[in-house]
């Protein structure tokens, strides 16, 4: 008799590295996930890293950002501090403090008109910085004195937009929005009711709350007015009364649950909407048609959040792909949703918590952002691949992907004979001084993975005899490590990593082999170092 070939047994099996968040309702459907990683050419990528660039207010936290392209600088909110940002035709980067404002945490709103002017709101007042002025304060607020008083008779201004030469602001807590008189943001709807009716509209379509008027991107003269429950169409018409008109044949049956998710470019408005028969979802309106845009996984996720009204969102393109980044800051948790390849990516920073971005802006041909967590300004970019505070170290930012799992219809046992993927070797591997050794001589210097360092000659190199400190260099650690569920992605096993090849040598086999005896088996790939990754689908063999 002839013996079964085994090898005939083998079956391979296509294993999906490149993805995004997949992952079902339960963990048991599915726990695929990616983080810090996009998808581009069918190839995994990195997501972009950042650099601090400006050390702003220590000790506070960023609120918002904007970005002037009549006179280039950036304005940015620091706590209760406001920061006009510019930079050298050296491109050294240089802060000017302009002013205050009341309040020092929360969500502000920024816009411009055509006279020089930048409106900020906070949700309790409205501040005017007129670049255009010489007065010795250049900052106002509807308390001060110095440089002119804004006169505004109304509570609680929130988001705040531009459009066909007026600034328009949600009063929040109302019905109401209103409008600044044309190309001054001083004046805006006169303190008599009875003069107010060309300065003012409400919410009309569901009882509800105010939360932002919005300019259609690429829409002409239309707005969309968000509610709590709904959003509402006008359009622009010149009308003597109230210039706005409200298209009564169409609107939105979803509203906002915060402004500060609201994000428009292009033809897009994305935010985080709700009504008063459904939870909070992720919505996208283009050319009046809207559209739910999350998943079924990320519909539940949204479902569980503590308090998801803490959240902020904005819009970005990374070399071609427009993304919306959103977090929630009380839950710890920052999704991107990529309009290039329709999907969703886990974002962190290097602890694996939300990531740091509130807002974010292009700013002479760079992406910068102020911080969640800190009161710096942020450079934002594929050119970084860690997390750089300037704190003298390189963050590894955690890249990792959690394949879908894989089960025989039989629900039968099987062996997985090997898994690898096809990936890029041989890129400069960082070097990062993190390692010292005090008083400590002819301590032997060695890599991370315990490789002795030598001369040419053979001769292992030593610390110096020194009774303060002496200096080792490690060498970044650049690998990717494998762990298996067994479980349905439940636990993990132990990780079995593989070191990257050095500079030049890119001819490689990333393959793990005898992974053992399983039914459902889901593999995680952690992505380990300074360097960036990428990597391509894969294939898994097994024999029964």
């Amino acid at each position: 008799m002839v013996a079964p070939n085994r090898q005939q047994d083998i079956k391979p099996i296509p294993l999906q590295i490149v993805g995004g968040n997949n992952f079902g309702r339960y963990g048991k459907i599915s726990r695929e996930e990616s983080f810090n990683m996009l998808v581009s050419d069918s190839f995994l990528v990195p997501y972009a890293g950042y650099k601090n660039v400006l050390a702003l207010a220590p000790g506070a936290e960023g609120r918002g950002i904007y970005s002037s392209t009549v006179e280039e600088f950036i304005l940015a909110v620091i706590g209760s501090n406001v920061y006009r940002v510019e930079q050298s035709s050296a491109g050294v980067m240089s802060s000017r403090f302009i002013g205050s404002i009341f309040t020092n945490s929360g969500d502000v709103f920024i816009a411009e008109n055509n006279n020089k002017q930048v409106c900020i709101t906070d949700k309790s007042y409205i501040y005017v910085y007129d670049y255009n002025s010489s007065a010795a304060l250049e900052f106002d607020s509807n308390n001060t004195t110095a440089g002119g008083t804004i006169s505004f008779a109304y509570d609680n201004p929130g988001y705040i937009s531009f459009q066909n030469g007026r600034l328009i602001t949600a009063l929040l807590n109302s019905q109401r929005w209103i409008l600044s008189k044309e190309n001054d943001a001083t004046v805006w709807a006169p303190n008599s009711p009875q003069t107010t009716a060309n300065s003012i509209q409400a919410l009309q379509s569901k009882p509800g709350y105010i939360q932002a008027a919005v300019p259609v991107p690429g829409g002409g003269n239309n707005i969309l007015i968000f509610g709590t429950n709904v959003a509402e169409s006008w359009q622009d018409l010149g009308l003597a009364k109230f210039p706005y008109q409200r298209n009564s044949t169409f609107n939105l049956d979803y509203g906002c649950l915060n402004a500060s998710s609201i994000a428009e470019l292009e033809n897009f408005i994305v935010w985080l909407s709700v009504n008063e028969q459904s939870g909070p979802a992720i919505s996208l309106c283009s050319g009046g048609n809207m559209q739910k845009i999350s998943t079924d996984g990320i519909d539940f996720k949204l479902s569980k959040l503590t308090n998801p009204t803490n959240c902020t969102g904005f819009l970005f393109r990374q070399d071609g792909h427009l993304i919306y980044q959103f977090t929630f800051v009380d839950d710890n948790l920052t999704y991107a949703y990529d309009f290039t390849s329709k999907l969703f990516f886990t974002i962190t920073d290097e602890n694996l918590n939300y990531h740091p971005a509130r807002q974010v802006v292009f700013f002479k041909h760079e992406y910068y952002f102020v911080s969640l967590k800190d009161g710096n300004l942020y450079r934002f970019g594929t050119q970084y691949t860690n997390a750089d505070y300037s704190d003298d170290l390189l963050h590894d930012i955690p890249r990792i992907r959690v394949t879908p799992p894989f089960r025989l219809p039989g629900q039968r046992w099987f062996i997985g004979k090997s898994v690898g993927f096809t990936i890029e070797n041989g890129q400069p591997n960082p070097y990062t001084t993190v390692s010292y050794i005090v008083g400590a001589e002819g301590a032997t210097l060695a890599t991370e993975s315990g490789t002795l360092i030598a001369t040419e000659g053979g001769t292992l190199i030593d610390a110096e005899d020194d009774t303060t400190t002496a200096y080792s260099y490690s060498i970044a650690q650049n690998n990717v490590a494998l762990s298996i569920s067994r479980d349905g992605g439940e636990t993990f096993g132990s990780s079995s990593a593989i070191e990257m090849n050095p500079t030049g040598k890119r001819k490689s086999r990333l393959i793990w082999q005898r992974l053992g005896i399983v039914n459902d088996m889901t593999c995680q790939f952690r992505f380990n170092g300074l360097q960036r990754f990428v990597c391509t689908d894969g294939e898994l063999e097994v024999f029964q």
